[in-house]
Formats: structure tokens, C-alpha cells, sequence
């Protein structure tokens, strides 16, 4: 049986040094680096690991246990500390002891979503929906469904009641107004009812549609949709991510559009959207958690195209290194001593005497990321911040087949290669590596400022006024940033 006490960190560590051996303490050791060193992640089946050697070993580990039971906390302090001390230092992301997060999940059931779940559709639009939910790994008693359009309101059946109904919308008729949706009180009860502990779902055509808007100037909707999202988000931005998964079903139906007394007749594609709300912390622990991995491949989805996250700045912190023998690298350097095998600071570098520029082969993580693989792949996407001029002149994914020996150890997980160019260091200096967070161009593509002809070029792709009110939810992150907002920043010395 496990259990936490109140042990103090430097009391624990103290009494650790002075009760176990040098040997069972490096071993110890050695296991932590085994374990967590490449992705600075312990998941639940490597705490086991820890759990399992420390049990093992209780003789020599008496001040981790109280009356025989591992003083979780103390572990997890001194497992901290230890990461912390190494050069570089490390934060490691420990989930042990994590609850199950509570699921809210917002169905917008507006009179243009209705259509989605046709008996005349192909069943996309249903299946997507139960293929997510039935990924996630529980859903606990503080887990809800609401149906929202003008109003917001509980589905008073739960989610087992609610995957197993052939038609949604026929379930849910007559909960709320469906002539309207409300995305300004939406928007503020995801923000607002998702807590530390909780991940909100909701699922919409996101169109912005109030009761008058028959006659209005659609560039009047338009800022209004900008001005309500930036309102809306300004305040509590900082501390969630939002991410916007598009997504495309079968449509059959009445579509209603801006400026039309009613309905219009429409079948075939249109999209619709997932959006998914937590802590900066969550958003990160869905694609590192095992548990919660299998929800976030939102590609996998029946209809999925795209994806965009919006956070402020840092969610990510992927695992990189300077490589020291590839067939990219010209010119000469040698690692800053006692780095181990992460290799992030060089120095006496020069070019190469025949080329005459500098290349450098850098190892980069980037899986476990809720960013499109497009936009990740995209070097112009990516800001080098140095005194003298570096680009990224490729990102390549790593070939195993192609890795030597003496690569293989600064590697670590990475996933790809980005090749990086310089004509000379003239001083010491750090340099950056920003993945810049900028609104994809797929949501331009994805917006129209007039859908009243359903039968036009474009109808089956595009949502009304959509780039207008993502707009002004990157605005509320951007204000929020350290100067432009960015998923990550690799940073690494080099000194002449």
C-alpha cells in the first residue's frame, strides 16, 4: 500500500544519504535515468518500475517508508531534485497518483446541426463523436453532457444513455431554442467550469448566429463574433489551452443561412468542429499520459482535416540534442563538457575550410504534440532568434537505418532532423528556436464572409464568419504571450 506523508524533501534526503548504501542510491539513480532521462516523463507503468525497485530494496531505503508504506511524496521530491541538478537541469513530468479527469461535453444543437445526424447521412458525424468519448479512459461521476443552442442545459440521461441513441438530435428534441446559439455564455462556461481536474468537449458548427441578423451587414457580425470570442477569453487564457480540431460529415437537410428568413435545402459535405478546453498542464497531459493518448490522435477520427491549438506560451518542451557525427555536419566543434549525452551547448566552433558555412545537425522530438504534422514540418514556421545569422535550411524525419553508433546515443526519441546553416560565430552567444504560434492558413481557407448560396464553390468547405471568431480568441493568447506566442523554444549556446 502506498501512501503520502509530510515528510520534508531535505529530510528525506538527508536521511536517504546517511541510511542506504552509494551502490543502491546509484542504482537508484541509473534507473530514474533509464527511465525518464529522453522524454522527462514518468507515466504510471515506469512509477510502477520505481515502486517495484524501491520494494525491493526497502532495507536500504528505510527513510522512503512510513510503517511500510513509500512516502510518495518524498520519492517524488527527491526524483525532482535529482533531474533538477543534472546539467542540463530538468523538469519531470511525473503522473503517478493523477485523477481521471472529469469530462464535460457540450452538444450544440442549433437548427443547422441537426442535419449532421440525418437518417439520410452516412453516419460520420455519430461515429466520430462515440470513437472520441469511447477513447477517453473513464468518465467519472462529476463527468456531464449539455445541450446548448440559446440556452445552456443539462442531458439529464449520461453518457452511456447518450452513445447509444441511433439519432441524437431526435433524443435531445426540444431541449433549449434551436433557432439561435449563444456562443458568448458557451464559451464562458467552458472556460469557467473547467477546473484543474477537468477537460471540456464541445462539438459545433461554429457558426455565430444571434436572433436578428436578417438585413444586418455581415461585416457588423463579423465584429461582433471578433469582439465577443476576445471579451469572452481575455481574461482566462493564461492559465487553459483551447484546441480546435475541423472535421467533416454528411450534411442533410436545412441549412440556415446569415441573411435568410429560413431554410435552405441542402445533402452532401460540410464541417463541423471539436473543441477541446483544459489547463495549460491537461493539454500537455493528453498526449503524454498513456491513458489519455488514444483520445488525443484526434487524426484518426472519421472526417478529421485539421487541427489548431491555441495556448499561450511553452505547453511543450520537447526532447533535443546536437548531434556530434552526421553526414549534414560541416565545419568543426566540441560539446561543452559535462553535458552527459543531450547535447546542447558547443564550442570552438568553426566553418568548414571547403564550403565555407557552418552546418549543424540538431535531434528534435516531435511527437506527442496536438499540432498538425503539416504545420510542425514547416520551417517557415520556426523563428531562430541568434547575434548572427542561422537558418533551418531542412526538418527532416530520422531514418533508424541511417543512424550510427555514436549518433544513436545523443538521439534520444527525437523524431526528426533540422538541419541548421550559419556563414560563421563570431562571439558566444544563445540561440533560439521558436515554433511560432500563428493561425493556421487552413482557417482562412475554411472561412466565408457570405453562405448564402449553398450551391456555390466552396459551400462544402467553408463555415460563415469562422476566421473572424477564432480572431479574436488568438488575440486574448496573444495578448497574453511574451511578445508573438510560440509552442516551444529549443535554446542551445555556441561560443566560438
Amino acid at each position: 500500500m502506498i501512501k503520502t506523508s509530510k515528510i520534508g524533501w531535505l529530510s528525506v534526503a538527508m536521511l536517504l544519504l546517511m541510511a542506504c548504501g552509494g551502490g543502491q542510491k546509484k542504482e537508484l539513480n541509473r534507473l530514474l535515468l533509464d527511465v525518464a532521462d529522453m522524454d522527462e516523463v514518468i507515466d504510471a507503468a515506469e512509477w510502477e518500475q520505481i515502486v517495484e525497485f524501491l520494494d525491493g530494496q526497502k532495507a536500504h531505503f528505510r527513510d522512503f517508508y512510513d510503517d511500510g508504506q513509500l512516502d510518495v511524496d518524498g520519492v517524488k521530491e527527491y526524483i525532482s531534485d535529482f533531474f533538477e541538478n543534472r546539467r542540463p537541469p530538468k523538469k519531470i513530468d511525473i503522473q503517478a497518483g493523477r485523477k481521471t479527469l472529469g469530462v464535460n461535453f457540450y452538444l450544440e444543437r442549433s437548427g443547422s446541426m441537426v442535419p449532421y445526424d440525418a437518417v439520410g447521412g452516412d453516419g460520420s458525424f455519430k461515429a466520430a463523436i462515440v470513437q472520441m468519448l469511447n477513447r477517453l479512459p473513464s468518465t467519472n461521476d462529476d463527468s456531464k453532457i449539455y445541450i446548448v443552442n440559446s440556452e445552456i442545459n443539462e442531458y439529464p440521461k449520461g453518457f452511456s444513455q447518450f452513445l447509444s441513441d441511433s439519432d441524437i438530435f431526435e433524443a435531445t428534441k426540444g431541449i433549449g431554442d434551436a433557432s439561435s446559439t449563444d456562443f458568448a455564455a458557451i464559451f464562458q462556461q467552458l472556460l469557467d467550469k473547467t477546473g484543474d481536474d477537468d477537460l471540456s468537449i464541445l462539438v459545433t458548427d461554429m457558426i455565430y448566429s444571434t436572433k436578428q441578423m436578417v438585413g444586418v451587414n455581415p461585416q457588423k457580425v463579423f465584429a461582433e463574433a471578433q469582439g465577443m470570442t476576445h471579451a469572452v477569453f481575455k481574461s482566462q487564457v493564461k492559465e487553459k489551452g483551447l484546441l480546435v480540431v475541423k472535421m467533416q460529415g454528411s450534411y442533410n437537410g436545412a441549412y440556415y443561412p446569415y441573411n435568410a428568413a429560413g431554410g435552405v435545402q441542402y445533402s452532401g459535405r460540410r464541417p463541423y468542429y471539436i473543441v477541446v478546453v483544459g489547463s495549460n498542464q491537461n493539454i500537455a497531459r493528453l498526449t503524454r499520459d498513456d491513458s489519455y493518448a488514444p483520445f488525443s490522435r484526434f487524426s484518426e477520427l472519421r472526417g478529421y482535416e485539421d487541427m489548431y491549438l491555441f495556448e499561450t506560451d511553452d505547453v511543450y518542451k520537447p526532447y533535443y540534442s546536437l548531434l556530434l557525427d552526421n553526414e549534414q555536419i560541416r565545419g568543426r566543434f566540441r560539446p561543452v563538457h559535462g553535458q552527459g549525452d543531450q547535447i546542447r551547448d558547443i564550442e570552438n566552433v568553426e566553418v568548414d575550410r571547403n564550403s565555407g558555412d557552418l552546418r549543424l545537425a540538431l535531434a528534435v522530438d516531435l511527437s506527442g504534440m496536438l499540432i498538425d504534422e503539416q504545420y510542425l514540418l514547416d520551417k517557415e514556421n520556426y523563428r531562430v532568434e541568434a547575434d548572427d545569422p542561422l537558418v533551418i535550411k531542412e526538418i527532416r524525419p530520422v531514418s533508424q537505418n541511417e543512424v550510427s553508433p555514436a549518433e544513436r546515443k545523443h538521439l534520444g526519441k527525437a523524431t526528426h532532423l533540422f538541419i541548421l546553416e550559419s556563414q560563421g560565430i563570431k562571439h558566444r552567444q544563445t540561440v533560439g528556436i521558436k515554433l511560432m504560434n500563428r493561425l493556421p492558413q487552413w482557417i482562412e481557407a475554411s472561412s466565408s464572409d457570405d453562405d448564402t448560396n449553398v450551391g456555390g464553390a466552396g459551400f462544402s468547405q467553408t463555415t460563415f464568419g469562422l476566421k473572424y471568431l477564432l480572431q479574436g480568441i488568438y488575440d486574448s493568447y496573444r495578448k497574453h504571450s511574451k511578445g508573438d506566442p510560440y509552442y516551444f523554444n529549443l535554446q542551445m549556446s555556441i561560443d566560438k
